[in-house]
């Protein structure tokens, strides 16, 4: 049986905790309202890592121009914040965790913060503009996506040296160990091999969608050789109602989970084993992170949010008991906050042991 984890909130005053229940069966576990665990920030988040060790996150604040780091131990905490630009729309933690570079959309800038003191060490102008994603692809070297630009640049932290690549513009996903780059596009995934100095596209693809494509999330897991693609129909004529995996030698379709609705994110456990979904749109109960069995492709577990759900949203804690995801709750969005549409809050919510 399907286990259904609720957190629930008063209907009346007086009425401390209540748990729901579907086809006349209680769940198997449920959790009282006040048992939403629930760091108020009220921001709009572009992006979130977590560090090795999970004792940090890191949260690039869109509209306020700043890098949030929050304090994951006991309860969660804001512990620092540093201004970085104008809107930093992506992050990506270097391989041994101790850098984060941060891509600019508003000012095509690239920013290297050293996570040991929470400082700036290097500020780079760059060709591109309106930066979409980045990613690190060795110790020393990042690749940079644009909305407009037709292809992506590769950026030196040592140096700042800019070089055009022939990689099409995209979300990505690294295999760093193989020096493989995917590239989500807006029609298909495109895979590209690193050749000495450079990066050949490889003649494998994967089918099109048979959609044009908005890519809210794209992940690489190492174990399963897999990758892990939410995506939502730019045209809006047919719903997406699945998260869609690849193999990453070949590209050939391996699977879909079934949420009824675009995927927001997507985050699996080390082991390939577990896949953690954010969904686009609310079930008549609430909105749910879905857990399913990797290899079965049918679901575990369900995870009530707090509110709705946002594009690369949701970060497995490194132990793997909990996950993050950015919630916009309910009457959160009379904030102040410059160009403020939708505020997030994180909610941190501990996993069931089947």
């Amino acid at each position: 049986m399907k286990k259904i984890n609720l957190i629930i909130f008063p209907l009346l005053l007086g009425l401390s905790a209540c748990a729901l229940f579907t086809d006349n069966e209680e769940p198997d576990i449920y959790f009282p309202y006040y048992d939403f665990e629930i760091l108020k920030l009220g921001k709009s988040i572009s992006d979130m890592v977590i560090s090795p060790n999970g004792e940090f996150l890191y949260l690039a604040d869109y509209s306020n121009n700043k890098i949030v780091q929050i304090n994951t131990s006991s309860n969660m905490s804001v512990s620092n914040d540093i201004v970085v630009g104008s809107h930093p729309t992506a992050l990506s933690l270097s391989p041994n965790g101790q850098t984060l570079g941060i891509a600019l959309e508003g000012e095509s800038n690239i920013v290297f913060m050293s996570l040991n003191d929470f400082s700036i060490i290097a500020n780079y102008s760059i060709s591109l503009m309106n930066v979409n994603d980045l990613s690190f692809i060795d110790s020393n070297t990042i690749i940079i996506s644009s909305k407009t630009d037709p292809s992506c640049i590769t950026l030196k932290m040592d140096t700042g040296i800019e070089k055009s690549e022939s990689i099409l513009n995209g979300e990505f996903a690294v295999n760093m160990d193989s020096s493989i780059i995917y590239v989500a596009t807006h029609s298909s995934i495109k895979k590209y091999v690193k050749s000495g100095n450079n990066y050949i596209q490889s003649s494998t693809i994967s089918d099109a969608y048979g959609f044009s494509a908005t890519i809210n999330h794209f992940v690489f897991n190492a174990s399963s050789n897999s990758l892990f693609l939410c995506a939502s129909n730019e045209d809006e004529e047919s719903t997406v109602k699945h998260v869609y995996s690849y193999n990453g030698d070949n590209l050939t379709f391996a699977g879909k989970f079934l949420i009824k609705s675009p995927g927001l994110g997507v985050s699996v456990t080390q082991n390939g084993e577990k896949v953690f979904i954010a969904p686009m749109d609310a079930d008549p109960m609430g909105i749910f992170v879905v857990e399913f069995d990797a290899e079965t492709k049918l679901e575990k577990n369900y995870y009530l949010s707090a509110g709705n759900l946002t594009r690369r949203g949701i970060l497995l804690s490194p132990d793997e008991k909990s996950f993050y995801v950015l919630v916009d709750t309910p009457g959160d969005n009379d904030s102040f906050e410059p160009y403020n549409s939708n505020s997030f809050d994180l909610q941190r919510i501990n996993i069931i042991e089947n």
